[in-house]
């Protein structure tokens, strides 16, 4: 997260008003211009290694298969993927998951499961990183909006940006929004080289989310772009010792490489989570 103008007074409530699915036509327009799809921006399920539903097909058409890409620019994941299965090996910093969340019905109930704050712990986080009632914070990955919500929620004074690289979530984001009262709270349209958010933000927060990134270093150079003075980046991922997750886990030692080359400083950790690491990142000075 590290982008931004000159830093401002306390955050006033952003003037745009969520309407039913129709909200961020203008990000909208602008993300569709950007190129296919690679690395799909797109948070976790709780366990991925469930089979998608039938007539979901995963960036390849194959299912979720790890692609292998060489080098810095990503590999298109088509029908010329190279087909090496879940345990596949990724090089570089390169997305070690590829596939689709089009069965929004589907998701929903994995996502929203209650039985997920049991390990998930979202108020913890919510509370870890939400400082002031008044912040601007991003939630890349932001699907049907388990975080999004609790962050609208906590920072009534601020504004919240779901971002997510399906459309159908990004409607539903907006039409939950739009149904529970939060008027600060917008979901975008992702694209698989930059969030599109509409103004800096003070936190972009992924979960489960940045091991679908292709090109993770360049990702997150562009990044700062979107950061407001002193802004942070926060990352949850599934520990490798985890029985929870998916097979093709990102180990936060190479994460935190990754983001050095990219300019960021590990700024915090925190470890209340049973299952994954938490990390937080600020841009060096």
């Amino acid at each position: 997260m590290r982008r931004d103008p000159a830093r401002q007074g306390p955050m006033r409530q952003c003037p745009i008003r969520p309407c039913r699915g129709l909200l961020a036509i203008p990000f909208l327009a602008l993300a569709m211009c950007a190129p296919p799809a690679q690395g799909h921006i797109h948070a976790e399920p709780p366990h991925e290694d469930a089979a998608p539903p039938h007539g979901e097909h995963g960036a390849a058409a194959h299912g979720d298969h790890s692609a292998t890409p060489h080098g810095d620019s990503a590999t298109p994941h088509g029908d010329h993927a190279a087909p090496h299965g879940d345990h596949a090996t990724p090089h570089g910093d390169h997305a070690t998951a590829t596939h689709r969340f089009e069965n929004i019905e589907r998701w929903e109930a994995r996502f929203e499961d209650p039985a997920r704050d049991e390990w998930q712990l979202p108020d913890r986080v919510v509370k870890a990183l939400v400082t002031r009632d008044d912040l601007v914070i991003a939630d890349v990955g932001s699907a049907t909006g388990y975080f999004p919500v609790r962050f609208a929620r906590a920072a009534p004074r601020g504004m919240v940006f779901g971002s997510d690289i399906e459309p159908g979530m990004v409607t539903f984001l907006n039409d939950r929004a739009h149904r529970e009262g939060l008027t600060n709270l917008v979901s975008v349209l992702a694209g698989p080289e930059s969030p599109h958010l509409p103004r800096p933000v003070d936190i972009v927060f992924f979960c489960d989310t940045v091991h679908h990134i292709d090109a993770r270093v360049q990702y997150f150079e562009r990044l700062k772009e979107s950061l407001r003075p002193d802004g942070s980046v926060a990352i949850v991922d599934f520990r490798l010792d985890s029985e929870r997750g998916p097979p093709h886990k990102l180990d936060p030692a190479q994460l935190i490489d990754e983001m050095a080359r990219a300019g960021y400083a590990l700024a915090a950790s925190h470890d209340f989570l049973p299952d994954q690491y938490f990390l937080v990142f600020q841009v060096e000075s």
